[in-house]
């Protein structure tokens, strides 16, 4: 099981759900084929990049969610 999130496409502004390993990372959309770099919104809140950026790291985020994944498997195991 992989962990994603919903994001617009800035392009055409269909909504695509992108694996979290892949924030910070150019993708494609599958719809219109433009490519963007992925970023969560804190997964699915209304903030914009930007303001994902004022109120907390990249890498703080990532830090997260890798937390949030190790306790997943964690709680698999168990």
């Amino acid at each position: 099981m992989s962990v994603r999130f919903t994001q617009s496409c800035p392009t055409c502004g269909r909504r695509i759900r992108v694996r979290a390993s892949l924030l910070g990372c150019t993708v494609a959309c599958q719809h219109c084929h433009s490519e963007f770099v992925a970023h969560s919104g804190f997964f699915g809140g209304s903030e914009s990049h930007e303001d994902v950026g004022a109120a907390e790291s990249e890498d703080a985020l990532m830090r997260r969610v890798e937390a949030a994944l190790e306790k997943a498997q964690q709680a698999a195991i168990s």
